[in-house]
């Protein structure tokens, strides 16, 4: 092998540099995520590194559906057909800016709480590798109920989600758990047809965390497994922001 190809193989194969900000994500504290701070926190493919939790260098359906409440990326990047996308499948069809774009659900060019919750949760996993998240108790890489209810009561789901605090969810703050089931849950709950689920509505119609889970495990295996409990994964970072790393003990009953 020639000394250009081996250089050319050694860059390929490095390790992405890190370039971490001073200050986390929201590098001038305004409150939003620009795609400058995107940028120059990461690239594609330490994001897509980050998302890949179980280290087998597949993004899942499941998993584009949690980030973005839609599949429509994944059929097409998806160029083989078959049951994943490759980093090279995404790093192909899309750049770090086409990445930002998809989080910006209302088009106004910057990502506010809501919309910035997944790329808050790619800069801490790249930022601190050693994170063990504790949802997953096993560490077999799927989420069961028993784990989810033991970590985490239904009202501290709803509290983590309500990025605005004003005791109700729009679509875009349930998105982050629900994902392609956000607007059948939102319909389900929203009793006033309002727009948005109340905390009172959300407890109504026997709705609970085992339902949610029930929900969220597409393939209904009774384990989120696949990018099926990403949401929760980044509901159980929110609530460890919020609380100062606190949690109840012991797991709840199915009504949360």
């Amino acid at each position: 092998m020639t000394p250009f190809l081996l250089l050319f193989v050694a860059l390929a194969t490095a390790s992405p540099m890190k370039r971490q900000t001073t200050s986390g994500l929201d590098a001038n504290g305004d409150g939003l995520i620009s795609k400058d701070e995107v940028t120059n926190a990461m690239s594609l493919h330490e994001a897509l590194t980050a998302l890949d939790r179980d280290g087998d260098g597949f993004i899942y359906l499941p998993q584009i559906i949690e980030l973005w409440g839609t599949g429509d990326k994944f059929y097409e990047l998806n160029t083989d057909g078959d049951d994943h996308l490759t980093f090279r499948e995404i790093e192909n069809g899309m750049t770090l800016s086409d990445f930002y774009d998809q989080f910006d659900f209302n088009g106004d060019g910057t990502l506010d709480a809501a919309e910035a919750y997944q790329l808050h949760f790619i800069y801490d996993v790249l930022n601190d590798p050693s994170i063990d998240n504790p949802l997953d108790s096993n560490g077999d890489g799927r989420l069961s109920r028993l784990e989810v209810v033991s970590h985490m009561t239904y009202d501290e789901v709803l509290a983590a989600l309500d990025a605005d605090g004003d005791q109700a969810l729009s679509s875009t703050e349930a998105n982050v758990l629900f994902g392609s089931a956000t607007a059948q849950w939102m319909d389900d709950q929203d009793n006033n047809d309002d727009g948005s689920v109340s905390f009172q509505e959300a407890h109504t119609h026997f709705m609970s965390l085992w339902r949610i889970f029930d929900r969220l495990d597409l393939n209904d295996n009774n384990y989120l497994d696949n990018g099926e409990g990403a949401g929760f994964y980044e509901v159980w970072r929110i609530h460890l922001v919020n609380t100062g790393g606190r949690h109840h003990d012991g797991p709840h009953s199915p009504s949360g």
